[in-house]
């Protein structure tokens, strides 16, 4: 079966459907790709993936609304898919299915996966924007499919029957690499000693784009006031800035950020289980997701953690078993009394790290990379 899958960038490719790529290939199936170069996830590739077979066709997908620029693209990409002459094609992220759908529909069975609605979170003209963009985007798929509760019945409540949500976790996460198991006691100690942190620190993590809607700013603020009064504390920032969207921070909070000796810059990496293994609680208090890798693979390698009482956040994360659920509406203290609280509680983080180690297996890449795999086949063989 020849299968297209369409992902606004390479890097989110790499890191999100590069195992299910290269499972199909394995599997005898024809994948061709439709991205941009763009890595706004920029880490090493996990696969050499033209060597294995998959075959690559680049657009640049326009962020922000020039229709102009997504008529183009998509004329671009329809050239594209009439060189592949797919079975299926896959598209990945609203901005790819808007740009992929923007001149008209596609002749071949087209599937979208929204990691994220807007409409149902976002309020005022935001809401009726993203709502406008959204059902233009479901008017014109065979099949939706989300990655959350919350979305399936926002979708459904619209009157779509085509839509499905995703019966793992997500797109889950590579077990093998994300496994406490791979790290020694040594191989944590040096790592420690090369971040300059001590045996004895307790280590808060972040990971992701340094945005505001991921709630980044709320763990600074939050790690700025603890610092002040728990200098053996240490937050790793691993990820990075996007253009697009701003971090939360003022000038003045973003200077403190950069002077503060508690604060560990890591930037992206593809070794972010490394950092994992030295982490004791990741803190990652977003309110605009699908089914946030990040959380995955933090609770893959037995780390607790702190979330918002938010769309896809709340069905990973339960509070008070594998961590806390908190309400942000209010602002950062609540992120804050939730560090502070697990910070002085060692034996709390214990009972967390059991209760996740019994769950660890929902966690798993392959449970997705095999759905996925079968929904593709069955599509094949109920349409030969």
């Amino acid at each position: 079966m020849k299968i297209a899958l369409i992902i606004t960038d390479y890097g989110s490719f790499n890191n999100f459907l590069g195992d299910l790529a290269i499972r199909l290939v394995k599997d005898k199936h024809e994948i061709s790709v439709i991205t941009s170069e763009l890595r706004v996830i920029n880490i090493q590739d996990k696969f050499d993936y033209e060597k294995e077979g998959v075959r690559f066709s680049y657009v640049d997908f326009p962020r922000g609304f020039n229709p102009l620029a997504h008529y183009k693209a998509s004329k671009k990409i329809r050239h594209a898919l009439a060189g592949i002459a797919p079975d299926l094609v896959h598209i990945h992220f609203t901005t790819g299915i808007f740009t992929t759908l923007f001149s008209r529909r596609l002749p071949y069975k087209t599937l979208g996966t929204f990691h994220g609605l807007g409409f149902p979170v976002l309020k005022g003209i935001k809401k009726k924007i993203f709502g406008a963009v959204e059902r233009f985007c479901f008017n014109r798929l065979d099949t939706i499919y989300v990655l959350n509760e919350v979305d399936f019945q926002a979708v459904r409540e619209l009157g779509y029957g085509n839509v499905e949500k995703y019966e793992t976790l997500g797109l889950g996460c590579d077990l093998e690499v994300f496994d406490p198991k791979n790290y020694s006691q040594e191989q944590k100690l040096a790592l420690k000693t090369e971040l300059g942190i001590s045996q004895d620190d307790f280590v808060f993590a972040y990971t992701g784009r340094f945005v505001e809607f991921k709630g980044y700013d709320k763990v600074v603020r939050s790690f700025l006031s603890l610092y002040q009064r728990y200098p053996n504390a240490r937050l790793l920032l691993i990820g990075g800035n996007d253009p697009i969207h701003p971090t939360g921070l003022n000038e003045q909070e973003e200077q403190k950020m950069k002077s503060c000796l508690g604060i560990v810059p890591i930037g992206f990496t593809k070794d972010v289980a490394s950092y994992l293994s030295i982490t004791d609680v990741f803190v990652f208090p977003s309110v605009k997701e699908g089914m946030p890798v990040c959380i995955i693979e933090a609770l893959a390698m037995t780390v607790p953690v702190i979330t918002a009482d938010s769309r896809g956040c709340n069905e990973i994360v339960e509070n008070e078993r594998n961590g806390y659920v908190v309400d942000v509406g209010d602002g950062w203290q609540s992120v804050a009394d939730k560090m502070e609280s697990l910070l002085l509680d060692r034996e709390r983080i214990s009972k967390f790290k059991a209760q996740i180690g019994q769950d660890r297996h929902e966690y798993d890449r392959n449970r997705y990379v095999i759905c996925e795999k079968n929904r593709y086949e069955q599509y094949c063989s109920t349409n030969k």
